[in-house]
């Protein structure tokens, strides 16, 4: 290992909902900002009236967006809060499954209207994530990855 990595320890726990009709992306950003949140684990599960989601197409280094246009329920969201431009970051990941059981998912975007949720965030507490734009990737990743040889 190239660089050590210090565990992180827990700090606040956050339960909650969010109301119908909120965009469920702002609404996580919000709280995170509202809170002063810098560094957590979120997770989440309900349902959404409509989702929009990506993909990333790791060629054309461009997301894809989807919109989906129904109900459907929210089978796992998993993410994290870190700093991006000094402000704190939302990324998170989502699956979601319709009425006939088919699975959807990508990164969280902007227009997922919820329906309802409830949310849990783990703040953390220790060195603070800090993400730039990789020149490769073209993506806002964590700085200092750790390396095992």
């Amino acid at each position: 290992m190239t660089q050590q990595e210090k565990p992180y320890l827990s700090a606040r726990t956050f339960m909650f909902s969010v109301q119908k009709g909120d965009d469920l992306l702002q609404a996580l950003q919000g709280f995170c900002h509202h809170y002063q949140i810098r560094c957590g684990v979120i997770h989440a599960l309900g349902a959404v009236e409509r989702a929009t989601f990506s993909v990333y197409d790791q060629k054309a280094k461009k997301y894809i967006k989807i919109n989906l246009e129904k109900e459907l329920e929210i089978l796992s969201l998993c993410g994290n809060v870190s700093l991006f431009d000094d402000k704190p970051m939302v990324h998170a990941h989502i699956t979601f499954a319709d009425a006939q059981g088919h699975a959807f998912g990508g990164h969280l975007m902007a227009g997922t209207m919820i329906f309802s949720c409830e949310i849990f965030i783990q703040e953390l507490s220790g060195d603070m994530k800090v993400r730039k734009l990789d020149r490769s990737t073209q993506l806002p990743l964590w700085t200092n990855p750790v390396f095992f040889k």
